[in-house]
């Protein structure tokens, strides 16, 4: 249900309250990673310098890639290009009442064109319930008050979340160095068949909605892929780049910006194909796939320092760098010690990551209700 639908207060476009300004880019690398500025792209803090572009507070909205989504700063901050913020207010608004209003837009919706954005003229011209200003700041203290409780269980839960993965990646790494002390090794590129990718012709209609998984980098947020959100035809294999790939194959991304933090990597459970920012490792029948994963995991300071800067700022990793990387090769008994260990750190991460999306969906249904009856002048 839309606010315009439900309001009991007069209704009236945000253009009459603020100016919407575009973000500025910033490139990760030239961020200042010793500053305490947040950056915030499209779906939240990503970053941070020692340089603000905007007064507080500051709505940031979502304006490419997570669409819609609305972010508060209490502290002054730089909104990058991929969002819209608004930092000055007319007295008539409480900007807090205005970050309500927008949440509740629903602006994904709107979203267009080949890669969905939104427009400025939308947000411009969006009708929001403005009740007198002392209402307004009655009820946000009111919405505030009620949502406490939730807001305190969500960062509880995401700060255990951020206290296992430190722990997990603090612990990965220790076994990785270990092992590289106490056991022979070999270079990365000769623990496997490596695969590269390919992107088959997207004019091709017969190349694509197929049923083999075709997994880009977007997709590697987990540590098993199962499957993807593009898959290509048994055509696109046979007369295009896409190599097929089989399961239990080790892939990795070597080029992209997100190799200015890490390096994702997973394991395949399904045969698949690759984008030509990936590798692919077919494990030789002395390494296990989950082993040698892990192990790049491990190693994955040591690869973000082989990471160059090619054209356009964009990251990548030459093959003759991360090809050389040491692997330590233990026995296949030692190997699986080493994976159910690894592997009860990433159930208890899994299970805590499943508990806090459990939480955001039954906050966002509470305070949806919650905004209703505050738009309903029930609060």
């Amino acid at each position: 249900m839309s606010i315009v639908s439900q309001s009991h207060f007069p209704l009236k476009p945000i253009k009459e309250f603020v100016k919407i300004k575009y973000g500025k880019a910033l490139p990760a690398n030239i961020r200042d990673s010793d500053g305490r500025v947040p950056v915030f792209g499209s779906n939240g803090i990503i970053g941070f310098h020692a340089i603000s572009i905007t007064k507080i507070p500051t709505i940031i909205i979502g304006r490419k890639g997570s669409v819609g989504e609305v972010n508060y700063s209490e502290v002054p901050c730089w909104p990058i290009d991929t969002s819209f913020y608004i930092d000055e207010y007319q007295k008539e608004i409480d900007p807090k009442w205005l970050y309500f209003c927008i949440c509740n837009l629903q602006l994904a919706i709107h979203a267009q064109g080949p890669k969905p954005g939104i427009k400025r003229d939308l947000l411009f011209n969006s009708f929001i319930p403005v009740p007198l200003i002392d209402e307004q700041h009655r009820i946000v203290a009111r919405i505030e008050e009620l949502t406490f409780r939730a807001e305190e269980a969500r960062r509880a839960r995401r700060e255990a979340i951020a206290q296992i993965s430190t722990l997990f990646f603090l612990r990965r790494q220790a076994v990785y160095q270990s092992l590289l002390s106490d056991f022979p090794s070999k270079p990365l590129g000769k623990c496997g068949k490596v695969v590269g990718g390919g992107t088959p012709s997207k004019s091709r209609s017969d190349y694509w909605h197929g049923d083999i998984p075709w997994i880009a980098p977007k997709e590697m947020k987990s540590f098993r892929i199962a499957g993807s959100s593009e898959q290509i035809t048994g055509t696109a294999v046979s007369e295009s780049s896409a190599t097929l790939i089989p399961a239990s194959a080790v892939l990795f991304v070597v080029r992209g910006m997100i190799l200015a933090r890490y390096v994702p990597v997973g394991v395949s459970d399904v045969p698949c194909t690759i984008n030509q920012d990936m590798k692919a490792i077919v494990p030789n029948e002395d390494i296990l796939a989950d082993y040698l994963a892990h192990m790049i995991l491990g190693a994955n300071d040591i690869l973000l320092n082989m990471v160059e800067t090619a054209g356009h700022g964009t990251k990548k990793l030459e093959t003759a760098a991360w090809s050389s990387l040491d692997i330590p090769a233990p026995s296949i008994q030692t190997q699986k010690v080493v994976i159910e260990e690894l592997t009860n750190f990433q159930e208890k991460l899994a299970e805590l990551e499943s508990l806090q999306r459990e939480t955001e969906k039954a906050f966002a249904i509470f305070q949806s209700a919650l905004l209703s009856k505050a738009f309903r002048g029930e609060l």
